[in-house]
């Protein structure tokens, strides 16, 4: 029985590279085996769902759900640690996490399928994955598959034109604040790295590679471009910084940011369902943001709401909630603390698997001067969602 972890992924999956970078900070050996036509037999055997990642742990089991898993590993390896040791911190990355994987996740495919040229590039980047190694008739008419069926997924992402000026607002302040933070932080919350920034670092991993959005964090944010070089293989430095310590920049962080944008669109989104409404309307930035409703925001919400009534109330907690608005939004100590989970990754439901994930089935020619495989049965999706035939990216962790 194999004593490493296989790992299997995309370059182009922000939710492939923060668990690539998880095990990296956890010193677990494991295999990296990048998904396309020369591995898709064997995914297909193995896989619980069509979507990437996937982890197939030591023992055998198989897991998607980066979440689920990076918690049970964190539970049963507990150095180094990626748990803030203040449980205020812990509370808030835990919000952090949720904005990047359900909101940073909408400006990753804005930017890179948004427009013709971006959509053109990044078909090719996908193609180029699966078809490493392959010789492949009908090349173009693939690409050109991949960014339709990609581009068409927008409107139920939420993206349209209006949307996207919103989204893109959003991601220069992001840039702005975040950079401010790691200009004095070496990691989120401190010496060691957190959930939050294995979240964060995925989106942005994408983010960087795309032609606009890269561009604009090389020239206006330096600190960020180097955190998320430093975040492909990262190593702890100092211990964890405790919250009084770290206010006066991770509070603009939330208070400007994240409380605006993704707290406003969760806790809308959450109201629409209750009240039974396929779409939701709430302003952020001035502006009315509209889209139907994705229901995998709700429990997503519910946990973050969750992490904060485990941890116990303290008045410098309470007045940074009240800073940064939060204070109406969650109650602290009302649960007891969380159960640590019994073992490391094994099942799990797909963290990317959802209603909003397409098909695109673009059905190539093609020929192997070594050897003959197998037609394979599907690509999943190498930023989200299940896809087949190519991986072409879903946009947020569970469903965007």
């Amino acid at each position: 029985m194999s004593t490493a972890y296989r790992l299997f992924g995309a370059e182009t999956s922000p939710y492939s590279m923060k668990l690539k970078s998880y095990l990296s900070y956890k010193k677990l050996p494991f295999e990296w085996v990048p998904r396309g036509f020369g591995t898709e037999e064997e995914f297909q055997t193995l896989a619980k769902t069509d979507a990437l990642p996937m982890l197939v742990s030591p023992k055998g089991g198989v897991a998607h759900d980066t979440g689920l898993i990076l918690s049970r590993i964190e539970a049963a390896v507990s150095q180094p640690s990626a748990t803030p040791d203040d449980a205020a911190c812990h509370a808030l990355s835990t919000l952090i996490e949720a904005y990047a994987d359900e909101w940073l996740s909408k400006a990753m495919f804005h930017y890179r399928w948004g427009d013709a040229k971006s959509a053109k590039a990044s078909a090719t980047r996908q193609a180029d994955a699966v078809f490493q190694g392959y010789e492949v008739e009908g090349r173009g008419d693939i690409e050109k598959s991949i960014a339709k069926s990609m581009s068409g997924r927008l409107k139920t992402i939420g993206l349209n034109k209006k949307n996207g000026a919103i989204v893109e607002t959003s991601f220069e302040r992001l840039l702005k604040l975040l950079n401010t933070h790691l200009e004095h932080h070496l990691f989120l919350f401190g010496g060691h790295p957190s959930f939050a920034d294995f979240a964060l670092a995925g989106q942005l991993s994408q983010l960087k590679i795309d032609e606009r959005s890269g561009a604009m964090i090389q020239d206006q944010a330096p600190f960020v471009a180097a955190w998320c070089e430093f975040m492909e293989e990262p190593r702890s430095g100092a211990p964890f910084t405790p919250l009084a310590d770290l206010a006066e920049t991770l509070l603009p962080l939330i208070r400007d940011e994240i409380v605006p944008t993704y707290m406003m669109w969760a806790l809308e989104t959450k109201s629409s369902i209750t009240s039974k409404r396929k779409t939701i309307t709430v302003e952020i930035d001035g502006e009315a943001f509209k889209q139907s409703v994705q229901t995998h925001a709700v429990p997503r919400l519910d946990a973050v709401t969750d992490a904060f009534a485990r941890t116990p109330h303290s008045p410098e907690f309470e007045s940074f909630l009240e800073d940064a608005g939060l204070a109406e939004t969650f109650d602290l100590g009302t649960l007891e603390p969380a159960p640590k989970p019994e073992a490391p990754a094994e099942e799990a439901q797909s963290e990317d698997e959802t209603p909003d994930s397409e098909d695109a089935k673009p059905k190539p020619r093609r020929r192997n001067r070594n050897r003959r495989r197998r037609k394979p049965r599907g690509q999943g999706n190498s930023d989200g969602g299940s896809e087949s035939a190519a991986p072409v990216e879903g946009g947020g962790e569970t469903a965007e």
